[in-house]
């Protein structure tokens, strides 16, 4: 059998690719010009790229257990020995001559590795085939698992929510010496078809360990080659309500829906269409379209390095305008739920891919992003959110199979409601796990346990679960005779409203936060063991107990009380930010139109004083006798005014958890 695919050759480029985008393999300029284009970027650039290179440099040099020199030139020796200098980029030439030559040769090796493996596809049953294709070309870096199975082998990939696939591998033969199961990392699949039976090679990681995947790649260590002969291998797929699944995680509206359309579009980059219902297949264009909408509204609502015109529309995305027959099937839905004026704008991009103008396109898009977020902030758009759901949760419904993982959430589920719901409900709350709810006056408080869809399978067989809370406070809406008054949130019965439906409509009298999440650094964790064996590693105790800190800070809030001094710490120091509202910057930006408003206003005053009034209040009392003075001090005032509601305003923010 033949191999094309070389690990280390690989991950050289992969290292060199992630310190920056001219260095990856998509770069179409030539060595001396793309030297020449780093030589006339800006002193601090050239100071990043110049260290990123020498780091990239000691990487492949100077890490235990790795061995590079027969791919290794004199330029990257002299490199190693004198690191390049920000002022002195033009000796780089040498070194991108090397990594394009690196990069031709992977490329090639990927061509002829795909031919064969799809060869070797083709004679397979059409389902096996897809996922195996899948399985080399999109699941590098995924993680497997190989199980020794009665004249047999069987590869499966990590469960996921919309369920499990793998091949079986009959009648094996093998040279392999190893252990089983084996456990770990997807590098690359090779494949090839002979004498009518398939040949096949996994390059497998079982590290497990907390180095770049990148520089794993080039390590000695910790890497198994399985090869083995076998007979035409069999599809197995299993598939789970991957809808019902996300509900009892507690997200709903925008969240859940971001959730459930990542699923189904991750299920066909695995699976293909082939494996998918004719429910889901119908809605698969319309996820792709949210989900690209969703990630505009981020990047367009965050502190964001990248304006929205840097954001490239995906080519699959443009290709799905390609049919308008798709689109007009979802006129009904838009329709009922009186959201037409979302569908009309859809409807110009694709009427403008049919007129060739991809501006208009891109412009159409983003026009549907904004006008989605507009109509979440309006807390006009839940009627199609809520039976979008429906249809989402219908898709999933008619999938059966018994999820092994997944099917400890429960047990996870009961340790944290044993943690949480005395505690809430010594408070005066009611509902049901995982949403509660509790009025007071004519305010609605909420408070939701939402777990992460982020999950992680260590070495040990331990599924992890993330734990936070969000909590949200909205002023009520009276209906009805003042003797029999009903309150409603946002027009929906308080018995049906949850934190979650809260999060999109903020505004005045509605304040929502999450707390224990990624924005706070910190994550309850419950750890459930599900292989029962595979190691004697002690299981990692769980946290769940941390979450109780966040609950009392939420309980306080409700009631006007300052967040803790351990909290406003944590807040701080974290990394992420909600809203570029609550740095220093953002807020001071937002009030310096009421500086300027107030500067002119000032100087206004001034100019009629002194033309129209016999007494110029501002000489006579305020002793301003010229108008340079009075522009200076009209200035100096008007930023004092902003500094002021500034100060005030991020003192609101450190005190309190609401961050929108």
């Amino acid at each position: 059998m033949k191999y094309y695919i070389d690990r280390k050759r690989v991950g050289i480029a992969e290292i060199f690719s992630f310190m920056h985008p001219i260095f990856s393999a998509s770069n179409s300029m030539d060595a001396e010009e793309t030297v020449r284009l780093l030589c006339e970027q800006k002193y601090r650039t050239r100071v990043k790229i110049a260290s990123g290179i020498n780091r990239a440099v000691r990487k492949m040099t100077g890490q235990e257990g790795v061995d590079l020199e027969e791919y290794f030139g004199d330029e990257i020796r002299n490199l190693a020995e004198n690191p390049i200098r920000a002022d002195n980029l033009i000796e780089l030439v040498p070194l991108m001559k090397w990594l394009s030559g690196i990069h031709r040769v992977n490329s090639l090796a990927a061509d002829r590795s795909a031919y064969s493996l799809n060869d070797a596809a083709n004679h397979m049953e059409r389902g096996a085939g897809e996922f195996l294709r899948s399985c080399s070309s999109n699941m590098m870096w995924q993680n497997i698992t190989i199980l020794q199975e009665e004249n047999g082998l069987y590869m499966s990939l990590q469960e996921k929510f919309w369920g499990k696939a793998g091949l079986f591998f009959p009648d094996v033969q093998t040279t392999f010496e190893g252990t089983f199961p084996l456990i770990g990392t997807l590098f690359c699949i090779e494949a090839e078809y002979t004498d009518g039976g398939f040949e096949f090679c996994f390059v497998v990681n079982v590290e497990f360990g907390t180095d770049d995947l990148e520089l794993r790649a080039i390590q000695d260590r910790n890497w198994v080659r399985l090869t083995f002969r076998c007979g035409r291998p069999e599809m197995r797929l299993s598939l789970f309500d991957y809808g019902a699944i996300l509900r009892d995680f507690g997200k709903r509206g925008h969240g859940f829906i971001e959730d459930w359309c990542s699923e189904v579009i991750g299920k066909e980059h695995v699976l293909g269409t082939p494996s998918m219902s004719q429910k889901e297949q119908q809605l698969l264009p319309l996820a792709k379209i949210l989900r690209i909408a969703f990630q505009m509204e981020d990047v367009e609502s965050s502190d964001n390095e990248h304006s929205p015109s840097e954001i490239a529309i995906p080519e699959k995305i443009l290709e799905l305008l390609d049919n308008r027959y798709r689109f007009s099937s979802y006129e009904k839905l838009f329709e009922e739920t009186e959201q037409q004026e979302l569908y009309e704008t859809l409807k110009k991009a694709v009427e403008a891919w049919e007129d060739e103008d991809l501006d208009d396109v891109s412009d159409g898009l983003w026009d549907f992003a904004r006008l989605l977020r507009l109509k979440e902030k309006e807390d006009s758009i839940r009627i199609f959110y809520n039976r979008l759901t429906e249809m989402m949760l219908e898709c999933s419904s008619e999938f059966d199979g018994i999820s092994r993982i997944y099917g400890s959430y429960s047990e996870a589920e009961e340790k944290m409601r044993a943690i949480i719901e005395p505690k809430l409900l010594e408070n005066g709350f009611c509902g049901e796990y995982p949403h509660y709810r509790r009025r007071r006056g004519r305010k609605g408080e909420y408070i939701s346990v939402l777990t992460s869809n982020v999950n992680s399978r260590t070495v040990n067989g331990v599924m992890t679960y993330f734990f936070s809370i969000s909590a949200a406070q909205k002023r009520l809406e009276r209906r009805g005779k003042r003797g029999s008054a009903e309150y409603f949130a946002a027009g929906v019965p308080f018995d049906d409203t949850s934190a979650e439906d809260c999060a999109l409509a903020r505004g005045r009298h509605t304040k929502y936060a999450e707390l224990g999440g990624a924005y706070d650094d910190e994550s309850a964790e419950i750890n459930i063991d599900i292989f029962e064996g595979l190691s004697d590693e002690k299981q990692a105790e769980d946290t769940a107990a941390e979450l109780l800190r966040f609950v009392n800070v939420a309980l306080g809030s409700f009631k006007g009380r300052a967040m803790p001094r351990w909290y406003r710490k944590k807040r701080r120091k974290s990394k992420l930010r909600y809203d570029n509202e609550i740095t220093t910057g953002g807020v001071f930006m937002k009030f310096l139109p009421l500086g300027l408003y107030v500067s002119a206003v000032l100087m206004g005053a001034y100019v009629v004083s002194d033309r129209f009034f016999e007494k110029n209040v501002f000489r006579e009392y305020l002793f301003i006798t010229e108008t340079r003075t009075a522009l200076v001090v009209s200035l100096l005032a008007g930023m004092l005014v902003t500094l002021f509601c500034s100060l005030l305003r991020m003192r609101g923010l450190r005190r309190h958890i609401w961050r929108y």
